[in-house]
């Protein structure tokens, strides 16, 4: 067995690909910017068949994923302890679509 050392962020993105995730909302910003940099590449070479969508803020990231999970879809976005803070109002619309009725 072969021992590979790699950042966070590769293996964010990793875990996320193994999920099988099919879409991602993506604002990317710093730290986290080779998160979404490397599931990008994925989608765009095939290898992951997700749909990848470019947002303006981290709001609109999490808007995103509550939308398509609303629908059934499995959700992906990054983001940083600032752009959590910025994901704050729509943090509890999150939280209300994942619970159970």
């Amino acid at each position: 067995m072969t021992m590979k050392v790699i950042t966070g962020n590769e293996a964010a993105a990793i875990a996320t690909k193994l999920a099988r995730v099919q879409v991602i909302a993506a604002y990317p910003i710093t730290p986290q910017s080779p998160v979404v940099e490397t599931l990008s590449a994925w989608v765009e070479s095939g290898e992951l068949p997700a749909e990848f969508v470019t947002v303006e803020s981290e709001h609109s990231a999490l808007t995103v994923c509550i939308t398509a999970s609303t629908v059934g879809a499995r959700v992906f976005t990054a983001t940083s302890a600032n752009g959590l803070a910025y994901m704050t109002e729509q943090v509890w619309w999150a939280a209300v679509r994942a619970s159970p009725s």
